[in-house]
C-alpha cells in the first residue's frame, strides 16, 4: 500500500475515532472521512463498501444516519443508476447555524431543573445555572460567529487553499 493510500486511510480511520467521540457510530464517522476525501466529489453505496472494506449494509445503515442529521446528501450522478453521496457544502457552518432549537430545548431544560430545585439552595442549583450561563452566552454569541464566518469565509478559504 502507498504512502498515499496509507495516508487516506488514517484520514478516514481518525475522522471515525473523532466522531465517535461525539457520541456517533465509528462507521459513520469513516463514512463522513471518506466522503471529505474522496475525488470526484460523490460516493456510491458500492465504492464506501469496497473504499472502506465494509458491508452495504454497515454502509447503508452510516449514510442513513448521516442523512438524518444532513451532513451529507444523496445525489443523482449522470450514466449511473446508483445513487451517490457527498458532504453537504458549507455543512459546518451551516450545522451550527441551525442550532437554534437545540440552544431553546436546553433552556427549557434549564427552566424545569430550576423548578425542581426552587426549593434548594443556590449551591445546589449551580449546576443548572451553569448550563444556562452557557448557553445564554452561546445563543447570543452564535449569531456573531456565524456571520463572521460568512464574512471572513472567502479570505480564510483562499489563505488555506494558497498553503498559508
Amino acid at each position: 500500500m502507498s504512502t498515499h493510500e496509507q495516508d487516506r486511510q488514517r484520514y478516514i480511520e481518525m475522522a471515525g475515532d473523532m466522531l465517535e467521540e461525539h457520541g456517533l457510530p465509528h462507521m459513520a464517522g469513516r463514512v463522513l472521512g471518506a466522503l471529505q476525501i474522496c475525488v470526484p466529489l460523490e460516493m456510491t453505496m458500492t465504492e464506501l463498501a469496497k473504499r472502506l472494506r465494509a458491508s452495504k449494509g454497515s454502509i447503508s445503515t452510516a449514510t442513513r444516519l448521516l442523512l438524518r442529521l444532513e451532513l451529507v446528501e444523496k445525489v443523482s450522478v449522470p450514466g449511473q443508476r446508483a445513487h451517490a453521496y457527498r458532504m453537504r457544502p458549507n455543512v459546518f457552518s451551516e450545522m451550527f447555524a441551525q442550532r437554534t432549537e437545540h440552544l431553546s430545548r436546553h433552556h427549557r431544560l434549564g427552566e424545569l431543573g430550576l423548578g425542581i430545585l426552587r426549593e434548594e439552595s443556590i449551591e445546589m442549583k449551580q449546576r443548572v445555572v451553569e448550563m444556562q450561563a452557557f448557553f445564554d452566552f452561546v445563543s447570543e454569541e452564535l449569531p456573531r460567529l456565524i456571520e463572521r464566518w460568512r464574512e471572513r469565509r472567502p479570505l480564510l478559504l483562499k489563505r488555506r487553499l494558497a498553503g498559508d
